[in-house]
């Protein structure tokens, strides 16, 4: 068995790097059972030729020729350089194998000589009756997936767990027309909704930078590491001018008429390289200040429909809630949202690994 790292490739069709996709295709499809999170290794390759803030890292299994593996490591050098995020795979011949836990250990060392001292991992399960929980007692995980095995079994701790939602184009619970007409008449005249297709206009981007940083630390986060993040109009345009060479973006914010400022948000994306892709849902947050008026209603009705009209092939949207986060899954729930699978953070730093005697994904 040889596990090795993979140089960005001057070609989508390097075999190391058509390899690794092709996994990470199929890892999505054992997943959700379809192709709509499908992996185009040119798509990946121009995003990451263009991205600018975070530092990824990949690395291969082979068994002979054959690949049977993979890991990919990433770091926001601009907020959190210490933190790195970690996935990885293994084909279902050869788990069971050790080849996991081989994976686990040659990422750990690399991670840790670039200076990293706290690792992250997003885990995504089966609902099961009896899940794993985190320490706060909202939603869970379940304990019998080979991934949750292989992170407790390396001193990672599950911190939180997020609920998976899927909205299905065709069979809305209701009509978010009227959803969204139920919104605006309890957010009054003093807020004003406008729909963003691509680019967010230049006189925007003060205020969409303010959302950005809330969404940061205003969501509910376990015990999950807490980092913010700083925004300004650059990290914006370099932010979009990096997605936007593979996605579509479609947001809707809420402008407080009396101040201007904008209070609230819900933005999506679409994989350009996917015909098939699900829609996913990125942010979506209110500032606490304008809380209470139904804005996050307002805005989640406005992009769906937003999101419907440009986008008819578009068959469902994928989101991912915090289960404390009570009341944004109210909002889902009522517009048609439910509930698909569960994801559980995990964290563990380099000073816990030492202290479990373990090493760390």
């Amino acid at each position: 068995m040889d596990i090795f790292e993979i140089p960005l490739p001057e070609l989508a069709s390097d075999p190391d790097w058509a390899d690794h996709k092709r996994l990470e295709t199929e890892c999505n499809r054992e997943i959700i059972g379809g192709p709509e999170r499908d992996v185009d290794p040119e798509a990946d390759l121009v995003s990451a030729r263009a991205e600018k803030e975070w530092a990824t890292r990949w690395f291969l299994a082979r068994d002979g020729e054959v690949a049977v593996g993979w890991a990919r490591t990433a770091r926001n050098m601009v907020d959190e350089p210490e933190l790195a995020y970690v996935t990885l795979y293994v084909t279902p011949s050869h788990r069971g194998t050790g080849l996991g836990q081989a994976l686990v250990d040659t990422v750990r060392e690399a991670l840790v000589a670039e200076g990293v001292t706290m690792f992250q991992v997003w885990i995504t399960t089966p609902i099961v009756d009896e899940p794993l929980r985190p320490s706060s007692g909202f939603g869970g995980v379940d304990p019998g997936h080979g991934g949750v095995r292989l992170a407790l079994a390396n001193g990672l701790k599950l911190k939180q767990a997020e609920r998976v939602s899927r909205y299905d184009f065709a069979r809305p619970l209701v009509d978010p027309a009227e959803a969204l007409a139920e919104a605006q008449g309890v957010a009054g005249a003093d807020y004003e909704v406008v729909a963003v297709e691509g680019r967010m206009p230049d006189d925007m981007l003060a205020g969409y930078a303010v959302l950005m940083e809330r969404m940061a630390v205003d969501p509910p986060q376990g015990e999950l590491t807490v980092v913010e993040r700083k925004w300004d109009a650059e990290r914006v345009r370099q932010a979009e001018a990096t997605r936007l060479l593979t996605d579509r973006i479609y947001r809707v914010v809420v402008r407080h008429l009396p101040t201007g400022d904008l209070v609230a948000l819900s933005e999506m994306h679409v994989d350009r390289s996917n015909p098939l892709a699900f829609v996913d849902q990125w942010d979506t947050i209110v500032l606490p200040d304008h809380r209470g008026h139904r804005l996050g209603m307002l805005v989640k009705a406005s992009n769906l429909i937003q999101v419907r009209d440009k986008e008819p092939n578009a068959q469902a949207i994928l989101t991912w809630n915090a289960e404390e986060n009570r009341h944004m899954l109210r909002v889902n729930e009522a517009l048609g949202f439910y509930p698909v699978y569960a994801e559980g953070g995990f964290e563990a730093s380099v000073a816990e690994a030492v202290d479990n005697g373990e090493s760390v994904a």
